[in-house]
């Protein structure tokens, strides 16, 4: 069966969340820098707190493009880890995961509920 908008939905979730996982680490160093000049330490811990959301992040993104490549190989299966990604991170991440995950839970939805065509032997 044809699955390319689930792939190709799957694909753009995890790119986007790549991109998000960027941003994280990237405001993580800026705060970690500028906490290091000014001395506070409180400052330091949100930014390797940033660093390590981001780091979740990408490897989470990383797992939703290696599902989306393999939908074809078992659908309900990567389908269903896909919805188990985009769910996961939006009780842990939230605002950075708004768009990857609504996208790869749609994908996976979309795996999960779409049936192979009837074919007569």
């Amino acid at each position: 069966m044809n699955r390319t908008a689930e792939f190709v939905l799957g694909l753009i979730g995890g790119i986007t969340g790549i991109i998000a996982a960027g941003t994280t680490m990237l405001a993580g160093l800026f705060m970690t820098a500028a906490s290091v000049a000014t001395m506070e330490d409180f400052g330091s811990l949100f930014g390797f707190g940033a660093i390590a959301f981001g780091v979740l992040i990408f490897l989470m993104s990383g797992f939703a493009i290696v599902a989306s490549c393999l939908i074809k190989a078992n659908a309900k299966l990567w389908g269903i880890i896909l919805i188990i990604i985009g769910g996961v991170g939006f009780v842990l991440i939230q605002l950075l995961w708004i768009v990857p995950g609504v996208l790869l839970l749609i994908s996976g939805i979309m795996c999960v509920s779409r049936k192979p065509p009837y074919e007569d032997f």
